[in-house]
Protein backbone atom coordinates (compact mmCIF):
# COMPACT_ATOMS: atom_id res chain seq x y z
CA UNK A 1 0.00 0.00 0.00
CA UNK A 2 2.90 2.37 0.63
CA UNK A 3 3.52 2.53 -3.12
CA UNK A 4 -0.07 3.44 -3.84
CA UNK A 5 -2.74 1.23 -5.29
CA UNK A 6 -0.99 0.46 -8.56
CA UNK A 7 0.62 -2.81 -7.46
CA UNK A 8 -1.89 -3.73 -4.77
CA UNK A 9 -4.22 -6.63 -5.51
CA UNK A 10 -6.34 -5.44 -2.56
CA UNK A 11 -6.91 -2.06 -4.18
CA UNK A 12 -10.45 -1.00 -4.92
CA UNK A 13 -10.82 -0.34 -8.63
CA UNK A 14 -11.90 3.12 -9.71
CA UNK A 15 -15.57 3.61 -10.41
CA UNK A 16 -16.41 1.78 -13.59
CA UNK A 17 -13.93 -1.07 -13.00
CA UNK A 18 -10.27 -1.57 -13.65
CA UNK A 19 -8.63 0.45 -16.37
CA UNK A 20 -8.00 -1.37 -19.59
CA UNK A 21 -7.03 -0.68 -23.12
CA UNK A 22 -10.19 0.73 -24.59
CA UNK A 23 -9.36 0.54 -28.25
CA UNK A 24 -13.03 0.24 -29.28
CA UNK A 25 -13.52 3.85 -28.21
CA UNK A 26 -10.27 4.90 -29.85
CA UNK A 27 -8.34 5.69 -26.67
CA UNK A 28 -6.04 3.73 -24.42
CA UNK A 29 -6.66 4.00 -20.68
CA UNK A 30 -3.53 3.30 -18.65
CA UNK A 31 -2.88 2.70 -14.97
CA UNK A 32 -1.37 6.20 -14.87
CA UNK A 33 -4.72 7.58 -16.03
CA UNK A 34 -6.49 5.58 -13.32
CA UNK A 35 -4.18 6.99 -10.65
CA UNK A 36 -4.79 10.53 -11.90
CA UNK A 37 -8.54 9.91 -11.94
CA UNK A 38 -8.40 8.80 -8.30
CA UNK A 39 -6.08 11.43 -6.87
CA UNK A 40 -5.89 14.56 -9.01
CA UNK A 41 -8.42 16.61 -7.06
CA UNK A 42 -9.33 20.24 -7.74
CA UNK A 43 -7.19 21.27 -4.73
CA UNK A 44 -4.16 19.40 -6.10
CA UNK A 45 -4.65 21.02 -9.52
CA UNK A 46 -4.79 24.48 -7.91
CA UNK A 47 -1.66 23.75 -5.88
CA UNK A 48 0.22 22.61 -8.98
CA UNK A 49 -0.89 25.70 -10.92
CA UNK A 50 0.24 27.96 -8.08
CA UNK A 51 3.70 26.41 -8.45
CA UNK A 52 3.70 27.18 -12.18
CA UNK A 53 2.91 23.67 -13.39
CA UNK A 54 0.93 23.51 -16.65
CA UNK A 55 -1.93 21.09 -15.99
CA UNK A 56 -3.69 21.50 -19.34
CA UNK A 57 -2.85 17.89 -20.31
CA UNK A 58 -4.61 16.54 -17.20
CA UNK A 59 -7.28 19.20 -16.67
CA UNK A 60 -10.08 16.65 -17.29
CA UNK A 61 -8.59 14.04 -14.91
CA UNK A 62 -9.51 13.58 -11.28
CA UNK A 63 -12.51 12.83 -9.12
CA UNK A 64 -15.60 14.96 -9.61
CA UNK A 65 -16.38 15.04 -5.88
CA UNK A 66 -14.40 15.68 -2.69
CA UNK A 67 -12.30 12.78 -1.46
CA UNK A 68 -10.96 11.65 1.89
CA UNK A 69 -7.36 10.45 2.22
CA UNK A 70 -6.68 8.09 5.10
CA UNK A 71 -3.07 7.14 5.91
CA UNK A 72 -2.42 3.39 5.92
CA UNK A 73 -1.07 3.67 9.49
CA UNK A 74 -4.48 4.90 10.70
CA UNK A 75 -6.19 1.92 9.08
CA UNK A 76 -3.57 -0.50 10.41
CA UNK A 77 -4.01 0.85 13.94
CA UNK A 78 -7.81 0.58 13.73
CA UNK A 79 -7.81 -2.83 12.01
CA UNK A 80 -4.82 -4.71 13.46
CA UNK A 81 -3.68 -7.67 11.38
CA UNK A 82 -0.53 -9.61 10.63
CA UNK A 83 -0.01 -7.52 7.50
CA UNK A 84 -0.99 -4.17 6.01
CA UNK A 85 -2.91 -6.06 3.33
CA UNK A 86 -4.93 -7.83 6.04
CA UNK A 87 -5.72 -4.50 7.70
CA UNK A 88 -6.80 -3.03 4.37
CA UNK A 89 -8.98 -6.05 3.63
CA UNK A 90 -10.74 -5.70 7.01
CA UNK A 91 -11.20 -1.96 6.43
CA UNK A 92 -12.72 -2.50 2.98
CA UNK A 93 -15.01 -5.23 4.29
CA UNK A 94 -16.13 -2.97 7.13
CA UNK A 95 -16.82 -0.07 4.77
CA UNK A 96 -18.70 -2.16 2.21
CA UNK A 97 -20.62 -4.72 4.29
CA UNK A 98 -23.51 -2.36 5.05
CA UNK A 99 -23.25 -0.43 1.83
CA UNK A 100 -26.95 0.32 1.52
CA UNK A 101 -28.36 3.68 0.47
CA UNK A 102 -29.76 5.84 3.25
CA UNK A 103 -33.42 6.70 2.83
CA UNK A 104 -34.46 10.34 2.63
CA UNK A 105 -36.55 9.97 5.80
CA UNK A 106 -33.55 8.66 7.74
CA UNK A 107 -31.58 11.73 6.70
CA UNK A 108 -34.21 14.12 8.13
CA UNK A 109 -35.09 12.26 11.33
CA UNK A 110 -33.59 13.64 14.51
CA UNK A 111 -31.80 11.05 16.67
CA UNK A 112 -33.39 10.42 20.04
CA UNK A 113 -31.12 11.54 22.91
CA UNK A 114 -30.32 8.90 25.52
CA UNK A 115 -32.45 8.80 28.68
CA UNK A 116 -31.19 10.65 31.70
CA UNK A 117 -30.71 14.04 30.07
CA UNK A 118 -27.43 13.29 28.28
CA UNK A 119 -26.95 14.08 24.65
CA UNK A 120 -27.64 17.04 22.40
CA UNK A 121 -30.45 19.37 23.42
CA UNK A 122 -33.38 19.40 21.06
CA UNK A 123 -34.54 22.58 19.40
CA UNK A 124 -38.24 21.94 20.22
CA UNK A 125 -38.27 24.89 22.60
CA UNK A 126 -36.74 28.34 22.43
CA UNK A 127 -33.26 28.72 23.97
CA UNK A 128 -33.09 29.76 27.61
CA UNK A 129 -32.03 33.34 28.25
CA UNK A 130 -30.78 35.05 31.40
Amino acid sequence: MANGMMNDPMATPPQGGMPQNNMAQGQAVSMDDAVLDMHLTADVKRALQSKGVDISAVQDKGPKEPVIVIPVSVISNRYPSESVEGSMKEFIQDMTQNNQPVSASAMTERPTPPEGGLGSPTMDRPPMTA
